[in-house]
């Protein structure tokens, strides 16, 4: 497996991911619910993008405009698990996932 950060974001759509596990990511939404393995559907917003378009209901503040949060997320069908036996779709970071590797 490889960081998905190695890739540029349009080259990991397709893509099977692994979301990461270790002490880095234990406070992340996708440790806590379970999340193991999914697929890149498509490029996601960043958080920029998403506070601009919800600016002319909330206030928004300065920081969220900085360079780490103009980089968009990915949106990753994620294989069922405990939490969601059926599965579901979620916005990831690229930080938070690796690139399965076919073996050789």
């Amino acid at each position: 497996m490889q960081p998905a950060d190695e890739y540029v974001p349009e080259a990991l759509i397709g893509r099977r991911v692994a979301f990461k596990t270790d002490a880095e990511h234990e406070g992340c939404w996708h440790v806590r619910v379970g999340l193991k393995t999914g697929v890149v559907l498509k490029l996601g917003q960043s958080l920029s993008q998403k506070a601009e378009l919800l600016g002319a209901e909330v206030d928004v503040l300065a920081e969220l405009f900085s360079a780490e949060f103009d980089v968009p997320r990915l949106w990753v069908r994620a294989d069922p698990c405990e939490s969601f036996p059926r599965g579901c779709e979620t916005a990831v970071e690229r930080a938070c996932l690796m690139v399965v590797t076919a073996a050789p």
